[in-house]
């Protein structure tokens, strides 16, 4: 099965799964008054939307570069993540107001019966195999838009856990003014993700490299090391687009070695580092004269990495 066809299954299981939790919370909180409950089906709602996003970047990121997108189109999975964070924050945010408006007003309306605990249960256990699911999906893709969906979820089972345990203290000691205490939990826990998923697409946006990723620099320069007429190179750059990687690089070559040589020697050194990476998809390689000075913009040489 294709990658994008992949992702697609993970965002129509996501969908089904939480359209079912989202409409017997809402339904629940609607009927006994809870605005906890009620803030986790929102919140829930919210995941639908996000795994229609997710469908629709995974068919765009799926087509393969053209005149005009010559780098691909996997990026749009991260604008998704954009999207997604954005949706995220505007449902958290609204949350929040209604919640402490509530508090402030102390409208405490409240009716917890046995379906309110076991609608809650079950949206703890189905966020919990969503969230595995979708994790592993994501990380095995390397899929950012179905990984920021999937830290959603495992939010969602705080949320819902803690909504729970809120449930029972306040049907065991009568505290209903808990129920907006917990409203007001979720709301931050929604509006957290969603900065968190804003800063990590805004990130990749950027062409930032994680710090994680900076190994890719030393198998960089492992691979030039084998070849004895490659000296001094420099201005090594990484560019991730989506999935894949595309590296700039300048090396100096004997003033004396013809073109014809010199365009051998690069095409030898990009083969042996897509053989190397398979997360690699091209390298271009600029060749000058061996003790060349120029001013020269931003790039790595062997021992900068921080």
């Amino acid at each position: 099965m294709e990658r994008h066809e992949e992702i697609k299954k993970g965002a129509w299981i996501g969908i089904f799964g939480n359209a079912v939790l989202a409409v017997l919370k809402i339904l629940v909180g609607l009927l006994t008054g809870s605005y906890a409950i009620l803030a986790d089906g929102i919140d829930t709602s919210t995941d639908i939307f996000t795994s229609f996003v997710i469908l629709l970047s995974s068919r765009i990121s799926g087509k393969p570069p053209d005149e005009t997108h010559p780098y691909g189109h996997e990026r749009a999975e991260t604008i998704a993540s954009k999207i997604i964070s954005f949706v995220m924050f505007y449902a958290g945010a609204s949350l929040l107001v209604e919640s402490v408006k509530r508090l402030v007003k102390q409208e405490f309306s409240l009716e917890l019966t046995l379906t309110a605990f076991i609608v809650v249960g079950i949206s703890v256990a189905g966020k919990t195999f969503l969230f595995l699911y979708k994790l592993s999906l994501g990380k095995r893709l390397n899929s950012p838009a179905t990984i920021s969906d999937a830290l959603n979820m495992r939010n969602d089972i705080m949320i819902s856990a803690t909504v729970l345990a809120g449930m029972v203290a306040m049907k065991t000691f009568g505290w209903w003014w808990l129920d907006s205490l917990l409203a007001i939990f979720v709301s931050i826990m929604i509006l957290r993700t969603s900065f968190s998923v804003f800063y990590e697409a805004a990130y990749e946006l950027m062409d930032g490299m994680k710090r994680t990723e900076l190994d890719m620099y030393d198998d960089i320069f492992a691979v030039l090391e084998r070849f004895p007429n490659v000296h001094n190179p420099h201005r090594v750059r990484i560019r991730k687009v989506g999935t894949r990687h595309f590296i700039e690089m300048d090396i100096e070559v004997d003033g004396k070695m013809s073109v014809k040589d010199a365009h051998e020697l690069t095409v030898k050194i990009r083969k042996e580092m897509l053989k190397r990476r398979d997360d690699i998809e091209d390298v271009t390689i600029h060749v000058e004269p061996l003790g060349n000075v120029e001013e020269e913009g931003f790039g790595l040489k062997k021992g900068e990495k921080k």
